[in-house]
């Protein structure tokens, strides 16, 4: 089966004359045919029916999941799971993750840094009720996933409560809906240990006597958002409530549509930062429309609601995703040559304050196209929808993104130094890190491994220092898959393994050069006040040394004031500080610091 769509010049058959005549009816502005747009291409590829397809994004991937048969012998719906590694643009083949000979249903995907998340509904085969909502869960970007637990029997979590997922950092927020005192409610499970464990769920709804279905939930930071659609009298309307501690508490709902008398649905919600985007599409206007409000306040306001599809035609099914200053508002319309629903889709680049024209990306007058979904990467924006081929498939567009994508930064690196023969864990922190990034440490001796994105702010590594590695400061080099990089001065110093040992030969040679053996720390003598305070010093250094990790900065400056301090005390003519003396103590202190990898400063 090929995987690209029938030629546009085969699949329309009316005139460009009547086409225009037809687009002229529509009150927005809707271009047909957009070149920055990849041609539609068949992403799920399977003999039986492919349906339900869920996005999510996360650094430069972008995770669709979708139901399926994908046996042309067995007819049994599984979870299949795809991964693009390039911003959207291209996918590897798919895996099924559910693998059961149960039927599999509702999946949703979620993902944050390399934590990557899908559950989905299983019912027992031959049965009609389902035996769980189940998760798997990988911490290395999709590539692998850990075997599935059922969240019903373990959490709670409604075995067929319609489930949709968000995540942000370790945190797992499931919204779905389930029956309380026999009325339909919108209930949220949470995790913080990447979906170990979750909390019982708890409802947030909290209406009694109207039924709330369909939610969708949104995370960024500490802040949770859900909304979903409640019955009001014959109508419904969208509904939302917000948390700002991780989703532990919720407040009052809110209604977002204010249409009353009409039917509110199709809800999309999403938020990145402080920002966050809501859709859904009512007929308050006389026909299905697509309005749109969002907040800059982490939801503290919102816009009034915007008319973001501006046709004569029915719009529905919408969906929003949002990230840093790139939205994408995504539903579907009547084709202008037909009454068969296309998939159309507008971009802003200023945080949704304003947006460009009304794109068809599926453009397809004779074939339904339906229920549109978005990936968003720095890279590019991806669309998935259903289309019928042999069977229902999931089809794939997409468009990269002319966003400058800044360089890396980095701020520190923690800890700062290791001695030869330690093998170090390190975390990096700083801004614009991509999946993929690599670490390079300058000079030789020390090796970088297990390098780790675990977000755009913060990777980790491991600093393997060989026994030959030379003592003193690397400077540590990040470079994105782009080409982009980044240069962090002096990020680690070797240190040397016998920079301890020559601090207590240090030791001992102040207490000898006192005349006070090893006495000397517990003399009552005022008189050897300066070797005790040369003692401090070398303490002082030691105990920084012995801080896990390191603290090098600390160590290397008890040893500029030791070498201070003796070139003082000579100075001074101190009767016991001899030349000899001073020679032996300002000798410790040079190998002390080439130790540590500091400046050794000349004889004074």
């Amino acid at each position: 089966m090929s995987n690209h769509r029938v030629p546009t010049t085969v699949r329309y058959v009316l005139g460009f004359v009547s086409l225009l005549c037809l687009v002229t009816l529509l009150q927005g502005s809707i271009a047909q045919a957009d070149a920055t747009f990849s041609i539609p291409t068949n992403l799920s590829l399977t003999q039986q029916d492919s349906s339900d397809q869920q996005v999510a994004s996360s650094g430069s991937n972008v995770y669709v999941v979708w139901r399926d048969n994908p046996s042309n012998t067995v007819l049994n719906a599984e979870i299949l799971f795809a991964r693009s590694i390039d911003g959207g643009k291209t996918f590897a083949a798919w895996e099924n993750l559910s693998a059961t000979p149960s039927t599999s249903t509702a999946p949703w995907v979620a993902a944050s840094g390399q934590h990557v998340y899908v559950v989905w509904s299983e019912a027992s085969s031959g049965a009609t009720a389902t035996d769980g909502y189940y998760l798997r869960y990988s911490s290395d970007f999709g590539a692998t996933f850990g075997a599935k637990s059922n969240l019903s029997t373990l959490f709670g979590v409604p075995a067929s409560g319609n489930c949709a997922m968000a995540t942000s950092g370790n945190n797992v927020f499931l919204s779905c809906t389930q029956v309380v005192s026999g009325n339909n409610e919108i209930v949220v499970a949470r995790s913080n240990d990447n979906g170990a464990t979750f909390s019982a769920p708890q409802n947030v709804s909290l209406s009694p006597s109207a039924g709330s279905t369909k939610s969708r939930i949104a995370a960024s930071g500490s802040h949770v958002y859900v909304a979903w659609e409640e019955n009001a009298a014959s109508a419904s309307e969208i509904l939302m409530a917000s948390s700002a501690d991780s989703g532990v508490s919720f407040g009052a709902p809110t209604n977002m549509s204010q249409t009353t008398g009409f039917s509110s649905i199709s809800v999309g919600l999403d938020a990145d930062g402080s920002k966050v985007w809501l859709v859904w599409s009512d007929r308050s206007l006389g026909n299905d429309e697509v309005f749109y409000r969002r907040s800059t306040d982490a939801g503290a306001t919102f816009s009034a609601a915007e008319n973001l599809s501006l046709t004569s035609s029915g719009s529905s099914t919408s969906f929003v995703k949002g990230k840093g200053n790139q939205v994408w508002v995504a539903w579907t319309d009547p084709n202008p040559a037909g009454t068969i629903p296309d998939v159309y889709v507008r971009g802003s680049s200023d945080a949704g304050a304003t947006f460009s024209d009304t794109l068809n990306i599926s453009n397809s007058a004779s074939i339904n196209s339906n229920q549109p979904r978005i990936g968003l990467t720095d890279l590019a924006v991806s669309l998935f929808w259903g289309e019928p081929a042999s069977f229902r498939e999931v089809y794939h567009s997409h468009k990269e993104l002319a966003v400058s994508v800044p360089p890396p930064s980095m701020l520190s690196l923690s800890p700062g130094a290791g001695m030869q023969t330690q093998n170090v864990d390190v975390d990096l922190t700083g801004s614009g890190f991509q999946n993929g990034a690599t670490l390079e440490l300058s000079g030789t001796g020390v090796t970088v491994t297990d390098v780790a994105f675990v977000s755009p702010t913060s990777m980790k590594a491991k600093m393997n220092v060989s026994l030959t590695a030379t003592p003193g400061g690397r400077d540590l080099k990040v470079t994105n898959p782009d080409g982009q990089s980044s240069t962090l001065s002096g990020a680690f110093t070797v240190m040397s393994a016998s920079a301890l040992m020559l601090i207590e030969i240090t030791r001992i040679d102040v207490n000898l050069g006192a005349g006070n053996g090893a006495l000397l720390v517990s003399s009552s003598d005022s008189s050897k006040s300066n070797f005790k305070s040369l003692l401090a010093h070398l303490e002082n250094a030691e105990r920084a040394l012995l801080l896990q990790p390191a603290d090098l900065a600390t160590a290397i400056n008890q040893i500029d004031a030791f070498y201070i301090k003796i070139g003082n005390m000579a100075k001074g003519k101190i009767l016991d500080i001899t030349t000899s003396l001073y020679m032996t103590l300002y000798n410790d202190y040079a190998m002390v610091m080439a130790s540590l990898g500091g400046t050794v400063k000349p004889v004074q």
